[in-house]
């Protein structure tokens, strides 16, 4: 009797596309030695879009990471933990360190922007480099062109343009002109073409250094008018499609001293109030560009043990916020009024910096060599 031969199914490959997706980027590395047809399929770039546009929608944050960062003798030390694990699990935590590849004793290295997993990195002069730290790619950036030397200082963001599907850093320079006042430079880099452009110029306004915050397609900085004498904030963005500037509007404030900060939480522009040790006021801007959609989600009350301002980190659906407290972190519950502190060996150092990204694929490297 003759034996039937048994064939082995042939998975199509839109369905082997669409399963990888689903797997975090460590397996995903991994599985590119698998075959020549899966290194190909896993470093395309529509395939890197799937990947990421996937882990951006799972609502369990399990890709979601916390970077934070410490200057510890004029060297960069990096360190990533899970998110999930530092909110739901109770065993003490410690962070993976990670290679930035690039150490150099006697510069001083500062996160100064982040997007969909990619960082840029500054060395507080005209050195920058963008950073993937869970492929381990990184890139150093050419020159700007601007003059440093001759800044009052420097801003920086980073973003995404989806019509051109290209990822963008902006510099902003501020500087003082004899003949036009003060000024602020706009240095663009596009990474699909390894080069930088200059953008119209944004005079007589002054920014805050901090890393910009992008959300809808623009990045948003704290900014005040040179003319102006009570020395009174707003928000401006710049939209990377068009390269227009805009003032955003900002919530209802309470009348009183404060100082407040700009943040994102949940993917949404939000402002932190800080009521002079007092509270802290956590609004989100939950429907971009209506000021009436600004909601005050928090107010977070400063307790004794508190001995550092508070920064807002993450908010989960279950309205549970995670903090900085100066190098720690804090968890409240909203709903209970509670604090508790996540058991996270967070090593010493000074100027520690937190930040949340998601894995992704996404290189530094607009065409990666496979």
């Amino acid at each position: 009797m003759a034996h039937e031969s048994k064939s082995v199914p042939v998975v199509p490959p839109e369905i082997i596309s669409e399963i990888l997706a689903r797997l975090p980027v460590k397996p995903l590395l991994r599985m590119r030695c698998v075959s020549k047809s899966w290194l190909s399929l896993i470093s395309s770039p529509q395939f890197i879009k799937n990947h990421l546009k996937f882990s951006t929608k799972k609502q369990d944050f399990a890709r979601d990471r916390l970077l934070f960062s410490n200057s510890y003798e004029y060297s960069l030390r990096v360190y990533a933990c899970s998110l999930y694990s530092i909110m739901y699990q109770e065993s003490p935590h410690i962070p993976d360190e990670l290679d930035f590849l690039c150490k150099d004793s006697f510069v001083d290295y500062n996160v100064v922007g982040s997007c969909d997993g990619l960082f840029c990195i500054s060395t507080g002069s005209h050195d920058l480099f963008l950073w993937n730290p869970s492929i381990r790619k990184l890139k150093e950036l050419p020159f700007s062109g601007s003059n440093v030397h001759c800044s009052s200082y420097l801003a920086y963001g980073v973003g995404y343009n989806e019509c051109q599907d290209d990822y963008k850093v902006v510099e902003v320079m501020g500087c003082s002109h004899s003949d036009y006042g003060f000024i602020n430079e706009f240095r663009v880099y596009n990474l699909r073409t390894n080069s930088w452009e200059m953008i119209l110029e944004y005079p007589s306004v002054i920014f805050c250094n901090d890393p910009a915050k992008f959300v809808n397609g623009r990045l948003h900085w704290i900014a005040t008018r040179v003319t102006d004498k009570n020395d009174s904030w707003f928000v401006s963005s710049l939209n990377l499609m068009d390269k227009s500037y805009e003032k955003v509007a900002l919530p209802d404030l309470d009348d009183g001293n404060f100082d407040w900060e700009l943040g994102t939480l949940g993917g949404n522009l939000s402002v932190f109030c800080d009521c002079y040790k007092v509270r802290m006021d956590v609004w989100v801007m939950k429907a971009y560009g209506l000021v009436e959609s600004w909601t005050k989600v928090a107010s977070i009350p400063y307790f004794t043990a508190i001995e550092h301002s508070i920064l807002p980190v993450f908010i989960s659906h279950n309205d549970e916020i995670l903090l900085q407290h100066g190098s720690s972190l804090l968890l409240y519950n909203s709903t209970h009024n509670t604090f508790k502190h996540p058991q996270v060996q967070i090593p010493h150092g000074y100027g520690i910096q937190f930040c949340l990204y998601i894995e992704s694929l996404v290189s530094p490297h607009y065409v990666e060599e496979v």
